[in-house]
């Protein structure tokens, strides 16, 4: 079998980021385990994410290029603002991206079996104010059509097939991510009653007309409900007087899966957002859109009608304004020769922390808003089995299988897809985030980690569900991210930092990533991404 490998910052929605860099050990291989699993910590070496530490000093370019606009990063937001760029018309681009594929957090690898997710596998289905991805899903076919009253019709093909989600607790699984199983009359009350604030939240309009909790971010009331930033989401919920254990533990689920964070310290204003910023059209409930690669699937039908412009292993290491144009310093990773790229208009689609490195201004005096965007790391693991295991005792497997109270985040199965019914080959994306533990101590942890370390942690956690997935998995690969995705906290969500650095993107050199909204979602990127390019088109009279 042979596996894809994919770099160190799969779980960026930028492109160009240093969370890959901090990790030294990413390569190592591994002979075969005891139990018969080969696999490895998957990527490239981090040597060249460290050049922009400083203390290399890059070769002097050999020649100089022009473009109207460079677009440094080929994640999600760069590949929005390509798209944003060639539906005016205007092809006189460049995209530049460290990695060997473009996608950012939306990555994926693939096999001779199935294609599979290496970071985000799933999108929710748009509601009213994410124009843009809903023009994108209609050009990709996902939407079929639209009613007279602007409502999408989707190709079934791309909505999650049932069973989409289910739990295991008290040995068996249940449907259905809240704890069901087990929960008293007081459990079933309270989720009940916060369901119901949440609908709330999701309903309120101002005086305009508009949501406080929108996708994207932009499209909201300005400043409605920013009191909730001011105190956690566990906050939130204790005020309330909500204390079901089963509650809890379900809203801590969700911010580690969406946030990377607790519940205890990820804002209430971005914890209600979660359940409240998205309204399900009757038709479809909670159904999702995802792919067999998850939102790889997108990111690729993205980049195929700008192939011609994009450049990948291309390190970025300076950005400055000269003169009338912005001069973009690129180390080419194979050829290990610089050039010069003068453009009109630059988009850094990267996040803040690797554009503060990039761009010389910021580099010589950082400013002081950069301090408050806090990064979380993740893990994710793909395991190929040449059969699902037993289920045991419950409903069948789902597309997301997650274990009650594990430190993990649970499962997807990347053949949940397929038309046919099988129970042949398949491949499982394991998810982790570490909530409640400070972000450089867990960097230090996969720094000094082995592949039989994360191996063997993986498999005890399954295994709980699964007893023989020790000696069912024939292969094991582990991604390890130090800066995983923006850190939504208490106080800055919906604080000046944030206000801040998106005044700062001003041109010619323009932000472009979902930090700018506090959130690292798909959507939020794509918006960022198609902002900066009709901002760009704008200056330069298009």
């Amino acid at each position: 079998m042979e596996v894809q490998d994919v770099s160190r910052r799969d779980l960026l929605i930028g492109s160009l980021t240093l969370a890959g860099g901090q990790l030294a050990g990413w390569g190592r291989t591994s002979a075969a385990a005891a139990d018969g699993a080969a696999g490895r910590i998957v990527g490239t070496s981090c040597r060249e994410g460290h050049l922009l530490l400083g203390g290399f000093a890059f070769p002097r370019a050999t020649r100089t290029e022009r473009a109207s606009v460079v677009i440094v990063g080929g994640g999600v937001a760069g590949l929005a603002a390509a798209r944003r760029l060639r539906r005016a018309g205007f092809r006189d681009f460049l995209v530049v991206e460290l990695e060997e594929t473009v996608g950012g957090n939306a990555r994926a690898g693939r096999t001779e079996v199935t294609a599979f997710p290496w970071g985000s596998h799933y999108l929710p289905l748009p509601g009213p104010e994410t124009r843009e991805v809903k023009r994108l899903l209609f050009e990709l076919g996902v939407i079929e059509r639209f009613d007279r009253r602007g409502r999408p019709t989707y190709d079934e093909r791309h909505l999650a097939h049932a069973p989409q989600e289910r739990l295991f607790i008290h040995g068996r699984w249940q449907s259905g991510i809240y704890p069901w199983t087990g929960a008293t009359a007081r459990d079933l009350a309270e989720y009940a009653a916060f369901r119901e604030a949440m609908t709330r939240f999701r309903d309120w309009r101002d005086a305009a007309g508009r949501r406080a909790f929108t996708i994207p971010r932009a499209a909201g009331a300005p400043g409605a409900f920013r009191e909730l930033d001011r105190i956690s989401m566990a906050e939130y919920l204790r005020s309330n007087g909500w204390t079901s254990r089963r509650l809890h533990w379900y809203v801590e689920y969700g911010m580690r899966d969406d946030y990377g964070v607790g519940a205890a310290e990820v804002s209430a204003w971005a914890g209600i957002h979660y359940y409240a910023a998205r309204l399900h059209d009757p038709e479809y409930e909670d159904v999702v859109l995802t792919w067999p690669e998850g939102n790889g699937w997108l990111v690729d039908r993205m980049a195929e009608p700008a192939r011609d412009q994009i450049r990948v292993g291309q390190l970025v290491y300076n950005v400055a304004q000269a003169g009338n144009r912005v001069a973009v310093e690129v180390f080419d990773l194979q050829s290990r020769v610089s050039y010069r790229l003068l453009a009109r208009e630059a988009i850094l689609a990267c996040p803040l922390f690797v554009a503060a490195r990039l761009y010389r201004p910021w580099r010589e005096k950082p400013p002081a808003f950069l301090s408050s965007f806090h990064y979380a790391p993740w893990l994710v693991a793909n395991l190929h089995l040449p059969a699902p295991p037993d289920d045991g005792p419950g409903v069948p497997l789902a597309w997301d299988n997650i274990i009650y109270e594990s430190e993990a985040l649970g499962y997807v199965v990347a053949t949940h897809q397929s038309l046919r019914i099988s129970r042949g080959p398949t491949v499982w994306t394991y998810y982790q985030s570490f909530p409640h533990r400070a972000p450089q101590a867990v960097r230090r942890e996969f720094l000094g980690g082995s592949w039989e370390t994360f191996r063997d942690r993986i498999l005890a956690d399954l295994s709980r569900a699964h007893p023989e997935i020790g000696r069912r998995a024939r292969r094991l690969d582990v991604m390890l991210y130090g800066h995983a995705m923006v850190r939504p906290e208490i106080g800055f969500v919906c604080g000046r930092a944030r206000e801040q650095a998106i005044s700062a993107s001003r041109g010619p050199v323009h932000l472009a990533h979902a930090d700018l909204s506090g959130l690292s979602l798909f959507e939020e990127a794509f918006e960022w991404g198609t902002r900066a390019a009709a901002q760009a088109l704008a200056r330069l009279g298009r």
